[in-house]
């Protein structure tokens, strides 16, 4: 009887193993793979969970490693390995260097018609900040409404645990379909030292993708009608609009910062 129950058990070490080990449906990840990705992100929350705010969401790529044990750690390293190309995303790798100074935003509470929302605390890059406050205020002098950071800076570890975040809860876990709303470390604008990104929302908390709003919802307001006329000005650009080359989906609330001809 021992026999036939450490057989058992074997055969199920071997079977699990075998799933493990199989390489990623990018379609669908299976049924192993979904369960620990699930926990990965248990682990995750319960961390930041115990975080100031302030320290969680700048927080380091081997800060998010250390919590989770070697299966879950090599996991995670085998998600990332992969080339975002082959998941549909032809963005440029950017950086996983932190820039060399962080404003802190305080978090904004926005006048929404439904249930509250609030930004959270923000980070951005000083030099973009500086352009970013002109041209927020220019708006409200001009029309008497404010915008403000939706979401700045992302940390390479803030930004693997977004897209984790997303495939488990959002996208059903599909590395395709995640892939083409979030961005691997690495190759976020969010996280570039200098050519940063801002995701912006009008005093109401429109966005564009927060609840269940879409891109449509920010496109009609007049902040968007604005910027899209006035951003430039401040150095800000839009990064995907429809049909975009980088394969990323449509996203008129993305404003990277950059400076045509110089440097920040």
């Amino acid at each position: 009887m021992e026999y036939i129950i450490v057989g058992i058990i074997a055969l199920i070490i071997s079977v699990l193993g075998a799933f493990y080990l199989t390489a990623f449906n990018r379609e669908k990840l299976n049924f192993l793979h979904s369960y620990i990705f699930e926990s990965i992100l248990n682990k995750w929350d319960k961390k930041l969970n115990s975080m100031a705010e302030d320290e969680w969401v700048i927080m380091d790529y081997d800060s998010f490693l250390r919590v989770l044990n070697p299966l879950e750690r090599a996991l995670v390293k085998r998600l990332y390995s992969i080339n975002p190309a082959e998941l549909g995303f032809t963005g440029p790798f950017y950086s996983k260097e932190k820039p060399g100074r962080l404003v802190k935003l305080d978090s904004v509470e926005f006048k929404t018609s439904g249930k509250p929302r609030s930004s959270g605390v923000q980070y951005c890059p000083a030099h973009s900040y500086e352009d970013f406050k002109q041209m927020a205020e220019d708006y409200f002098n001009e029309t008497g409404r404010k915008i403000f950071i939706d979401s700045g800076y992302r940390s390479p570890g803030r930004q693997a645990y977004v897209f984790i975040r997303s495939l488990v809860r959002n996208n059903g876990y599909s590395l395709n379909k995640t892939a083409k709303w979030v961005a691997m470390p690495g190759f976020s604008e969010h996280g570039s030292p200098v050519n940063n990104a801002v995701d912006i929302a009008n005093e109401e908390g429109i966005n564009g993708f927060s609840d269940d709003q879409v891109p449509e919802d920010f496109e009609k307001t007049p902040e968007y009608d604005w910027l899209r006329k006035n951003a430039i000005n401040y150095n800000f650009y839009l990064s995907y609009p429809r049909d975009n080359e980088h394969g990323v989906g449509y996203e008129p609330w993305h404003w990277h910062w950059e400076k045509k001809g110089g440097e920040a």
